[in-house]
């Protein structure tokens, strides 16, 4: 199964944010039974590109060896604007606006073709050394 993967960092600004892109597979197992006469990325699936995209902040900020891990400790304000479907580009824009502790607290959106399809406030937690 091909994985919901970051291909390319476009922009980092550490104390600022990142913008990445990626595309949607078409192997992806869940699309056999999420809709397959309309296949769409699950709602679930789209937030966790954003938090992929966070961690890869974090990996690249700190000059990480080993992967980073957070979590996603709470979401706001989520809404989901246009469909994402397999094959599609995606880019996810994630502006930092707090850090107190091992939390982070970000502006998140992901598009497609220039659109927002999903935007949220995250806040992440485990993300130490910062």
């Amino acid at each position: 199964m091909s994985s919901l993967s970051i291909d390319k960092v476009v922009w980092l600004e550490p104390g600022r944010g990142i913008r990445a892109t990626g595309m949607i597979p078409y192997s992806l197992e869940f699309f056999q039974d999420h809709f397959p006469a309309f296949p769409i990325l699950p709602g679930v699936l789209s937030l966790e590109i954003l938090k992929r995209t966070a961690e890869s902040y974090f990996q690249k900020v700190q000059d990480a060896v080993s992967e980073i891990r957070c979590f996603l400790k709470q979401i706001q304000q989520v809404k989901f604007s246009h469909y994402l479907k397999p094959g599609e580009k995606w880019e996810s824009h994630l502006d930092l606006l707090a850090q107190e502790g091992d939390e982070t607290r970000w502006m998140a959106r992901l598009y497609h073709d220039g659109q927002t399809a999903v935007s949220a406030r995250m806040v992440l937690s485990g993300t130490s050394g910062f």
